[in-house]
């Protein structure tokens, strides 16, 4: 009779003869843009990366025009390249001032890319603000 071999193993076994994936390049934003809420109590954000092959970690940091932390978001081993995102304003708005957005993506403690983002707290639609 044939012995048949358990999936358990062929499958641990697999793993550890797979390759291991290199990245010519660490990831990188591609793109990012954040768009007020019309209440202002909230600012949307859309970012793109380019491709990884191991997942990094994203941070997201919105201050006030006094420097002041407003707003943070910490994202472990994201797994899309394209995100979408809220970010709730822990105190109240203050309309038409420039806020300020950083963006961090790491990976093993150590930082890939950084990107900052002026946002002035004026609703504006995404969709009629295509040229911008």
């Amino acid at each position: 009779m044939t012995q048949m071999q358990d999936p358990n193993e062929i499958w641990r076994a697999s793993l550890t003869e797979a390759p291991r994936p290199v990245e010519e390049h660490p990831p990188a934003f591609l793109r990012a843009e954040a768009w007020p809420y019309p209440e202002l109590d909230r600012v949307w954000v859309r970012l793109e990366t380019s491709a990884f092959d191991a997942y990094p970690n994203l941070e997201l940091l919105l201050t006030d025009p006094d420097g002041e932390p407003v707003s943070n978001m910490f994202m472990v081993e994201m797994r899309e390249t394209y995100q979408s995102l809220t970010l709730h304003l822990r105190q109240a708005p203050r309309p038409g001032e420039r806020y300020r957005l950083t963006l961090e993506l790491s990976r093993d403690e150590q930082v890939l890319d950084a990107r900052e983002l002026d946002v002035d707290l004026v609703f504006r639609d995404p969709k009629e603000s295509k040229g911008e």
